[in-house]
């Protein structure tokens, strides 16, 4: 009995020392690795921390390649007047105060940024070559790689002295600042444009000159440096009435898509429905196919209302992706215009029979439309069809119409085989099979914003 107690004992003796021995051992462990992590920060603390002369790329976004002579956006002026603009560090610079364009030439000359407010400077403005800028669709902003310092040494504009600060001296300069040197190449010096007769379409010497300048696409993208001082502001174009050169209205200007990057015009979109008799149908128009009124209160397009109306539209509610080389290509191709933008490989407007085809004079477009009332009545009469069929995808809709000598001819992307099909019967039933060229092509749905 008594040496079960001694051992007992003995036991209670073992767990004691070893629980305090453990104890031990981790109180060694918590103090060095305390004195680990204080050590780290004091070397962190003493380090000398890199300097960033410009954009952090390991941490900002990259800016996307772009190009001019290539498609890389098309938004809504209306949408960009307003929205704010970061750098990549996503510090806010300011907001967009308008773009100062001139649609004759179909040009982005400079877009103007408020600042006010962001950089504790007040109300000023700074004007920004449109290519430095990229769009961030996700986020809703437009990205500009310059920091507040460079912003600050830009030079200034002021909305008063419009004209002024639009001439070639500041141009230059704006450019200049943000290294864009190289795209400021749209401006014709030396009085390369006689008078200002060649800015209208009111006389027959300036429909010879627009006739001219449709046969040379670059000419037709440059801007007179007498036309600097009477640069467009972008938001105050909307509502300018558009009318042929019978002074018959057409319709208003309702909106520009712009592509920023290239600093140009893609398209200028007409509401035209209310007097086409076509309800909310707008118009898309390559803008070097308008012409300014001597007044400049009045846009001219030589087209007769009939002609617009089998021209590439859309309904208001079901805008295409204009984005899409193959729709934009075919609005320009519409007019006889050659666009500012190629294709990448892999994304061909068309096919390469088709595009030879369409360049030549002696096919048909939109603009060969038969003036005497009976092709023009058969026109009409398929487009109303066609745009009461309600299941039509958005690129059945705006089908080429083209009726000569009471002779239809159909051209133009449609989604399916059977859309094919039921816009050849109603242009059957209207002027007679034998009467109908169906040249309606099946595509597939990529460029189809139904």
């Amino acid at each position: 009995m008594h040496e079960v107690k001694k051992k007992s004992l003995f036991t209670k003796v073992q767990q004691h020392e070893t629980k305090k021995n453990m104890k031990h051992k981790l109180q060694i462990i918590i103090s060095t690795t305390a004195a680990s992590v204080l050590a780290l920060s004091v070397l962190a603390q003493t380090q000398p921390k890199p300097t960033r002369d410009g954009p952090d790329y390991a941490r900002d976004p990259m800016p996307r390649p772009q190009r001019a002579d290539r498609l890389n956006d098309a938004a809504k002026a209306s949408e960009l007047i307003g929205m704010t603009v970061k750098n990549y560090q996503n510090e806010k610079l300011g907001s967009v105060e308008d773009l100062a364009v001139d649609v004759e030439s179909g040009r982005i000359v400079q877009v103007i940024l408020s600042i006010g407010g962001f950089l504790g400077i007040g109300d000023t403005m700074r004007a920004i070559p449109p290519g430095a800028f990229n769009r961030d669709v996700a986020n809703n902003v437009l990205q500009l790689d310059a920091d507040l310092p460079k912003l600050k040494s830009a030079p200034k504009f002021e909305m008063s002295r419009w004209g002024e600060y639009s001439d070639s001296e500041h141009l230059s300069a704006v450019y200049h600042h943000y290294g864009q040197e190289s795209a400021f190449t749209f401006i014709q010096k030396g009085g390369a444009v006689p008078d200002d007769s060649t800015n209208t379409l009111s006389s027959p010497r300036a429909r010879a000159r627009l006739d001219e300048d449709y046969t040379s696409s670059k000419r037709q993208t440059m801007i007179p440096v007498s036309r600097l001082t009477q640069l467009q502001k972008a938001g105050k174009l909307m509502g300018t009435p558009v009318q042929n050169l019978q002074d018959e209205k057409l319709g208003k200007l309702e909106n520009l898509l712009v592509d920023l990057p290239a600093g140009r015009i893609v398209a200028v979109i007409v509401s035209s429905g209310g007097f086409l008799g076509m309800g909310d149908e707008l118009s898309a128009i390559p803008p070097t196919a308008l012409r300014f009124t001597s007044d400049r209160n009045t846009l001219q397009l030589d087209i007769s209302k009939e002609m617009l109306a089998s021209a590439p539209h859309f309904k208001a509610d079901q805008w295409p992706d204009f984005a899409q080389p193959t729709y934009s290509s075919g609005v320009y191709r519409a007019y006889k215009i050659k666009p500012y933008f190629t294709s990448d490989a892999g994304t061909q407007p068309d096919n390469s029979a088709v595009n030879v085809r369409e360049r030549h004079d002696s096919d048909l477009s939109p603009t060969d439309q038969g003036n005497n009332k009976a092709d023009l009545d058969t026109t009409a009469n398929i487009r109303k069809e066609i745009l009461a069929a309600k299941d039509f995808s958005v690129n059945a809709q705006n089908v080429k119409i083209i009726t000569v000598g009471g002779r239809v001819t159909l051209r133009g992307p449609v989604k399916t085989a059977e859309e094919k099909r039921l816009i050849g019967d109603i242009a059957d039933r209207i002027a007679r099979s034998e009467n109908v060229d169906n040249q309606l092509e099946v595509k597939s749905a990529t460029s189809d914003n139904n």
